[in-house]
């Protein structure tokens, strides 16, 4: 994996903030930041965790862990080892299956995007009530264990248009995945796990 170099990039634009949210009358409560260039203040996402929980498996918590808060991506200078995403599906069986996918192509797109802030808080903006899905990714830098990183957000806790642009290119090569069964969970083995896939590193 090439050097990755991010820049702090600039607070997204108001006219962003008119095209991301929508108008109700219920009005949203973003979290004030105590400094306009924290990375991690601003406007926070809806939620920090994925829309569907995950089956109780301690080896999809090495792959996806979700023991500490997803954060904002903000490291200036980073050698990231790999990638992974979890995603859950329901099958017609009725029963939800998460899959874990090494991130194969299009990492260097997605970091860009996602270094970019969070919106800044402005009381002004009138934003629907709901929750979107936080699109995380869990990075590992060499000799750390993955956590989890959230797309920025605009002003209405919403993931940017850019953000989910370059999560919906990523390439993923599954790897295994997880369903929850009345009988426990059925653990698949894709067999897909090397060269490339996402360290389970732990600490």
């Amino acid at each position: 994996m090439k050097k990755i170099v991010l820049l702090a990039a600039a607070a997204v634009s108001v006219l962003l903030a008119l095209t991301a949210c929508s108008s109700s009358a219920n009005s949203s409560s973003p979290s004030p930041t105590a400094s306009p260039t924290d990375i991690q203040g601003g406007t926070q996402p809806t939620t920090k965790l994925p829309l569907a929980e995950f089956p109780e498996s301690d080896e999809l918590a090495a792959w996806c862990p979700l023991d500490g808060a997803a954060v904002h991506l903000h490291q200036l200078t980073a050698d990231i080892s790999s990638a992974a995403v979890c995603l859950t599906s329901m099958g017609d069986d009725g029963f939800a299956t998460t899959t874990v996918s090494a991130v194969s192509g299009g990492l260097d797109e997605l970091v860009t995007a996602y270094a970019a802030p969070n919106a800044p808080v402005d009381p002004a903006v009138i934003c629907t009530r709901q929750l979107e899905d936080p699109l995380l990714v869990w990075i590992t830098y060499p000799g750390e264990r993955s956590y989890p990183v959230y797309a920025p957000v605009g002003p209405c806790g919403f993931p940017t248009d850019e953000a989910k642009a370059a999560f919906a290119a990523l390439e993923l090569t599954p790897v295994v995945s997880f369903t929850e069964t009345p009988e426990g969970v059925t653990t698949t083995d894709m067999g897909l796990g090397a060269p490339g896939a996402a360290a389970k590193e732990t600490t």
